[in-house]
């Protein structure tokens, strides 16, 4: 299996492609409206500058039933808990057997003025070194090709561009074998947060 994701984003135009490719099987996703629910969330979230939001007014909470806030918050964290704790087991158990033959990452960068830049640039390494660390718990990276490369971009402005690309392999009979355990951790799932809402 192949997956192919090209992010591209500039001020006036957000472009998003993901390609999955499963042996001569092609997924094709393209959005490249800026108004597309997904496009919409990354044009958002790459707009918004929280330290230049002004505060909200203050919120009054006089009619507030908080004994039943505070049972369903303690309800919610025991619940929380244990979706975390089968989720990790079950990334576990799937994602072992599964081998990623090579993983390529080019990402270029570039802000209102270099040092934001340069910080960005550092920032997406730490973010890479982390999220590499995490792969290696959980797959097998012992014959992994990686090509990476996140590079600054100080020639033009409130620029970012991805594109990521990785193989994986993985027996046959493990695809029947993710299939039962995403379909028996959905069905926990579910009950669990009917426990919530009642």
């Amino acid at each position: 299996m192949k997956i192919y994701l090209h992010f591209y984003r500039k001020p006036n135009a957000v472009q998003l492609e993901l390609l999955l490719k499963i042996w001569f099987i092609p997924l094709r996703l393209n959005f490249s409206n800026k108004h597309h629910p997904l496009t919409k969330l990354f044009w958002v979230l790459s707009k918004n500058r929280f330290w230049q939001q002004k505060p909200p007014a203050d919120l009054r909470a006089t009619d507030v039933a908080w004994p039943r806030v505070f049972a369903r918050l303690f309800l919610l964290q025991q619940i929380s808990f244990t979706v975390f704790r089968e989720t990790i087991n079950t990334l576990h158990k799937i994602a072992r057997p599964i081998k990623i033959k090579k993983i390529s990452l080019y990402t270029e960068a570039s802000l209102s003025n270099t040092a934001q830049t340069a910080l960005a640039v550092g920032s997406f390494w730490w973010i890479w070194g982390v999220i590499y660390s995490q792969l290696g718990r959980y797959f097998n990276l012992t014959e992994t090709e990686n090509k990476i490369a996140i590079i600054p971009n100080y020639q033009q402005q409130n620029l970012l561009l991805i594109d990521f690309s990785c193989i994986l392999e993985f027996p046959l009979g493990h695809i029947m074998i993710i299939m039962y355990y995403l379909l028996t951790n959905f069905r926990k799932i579910r009950n669990l947060l009917r426990r919530i809402s009642q």
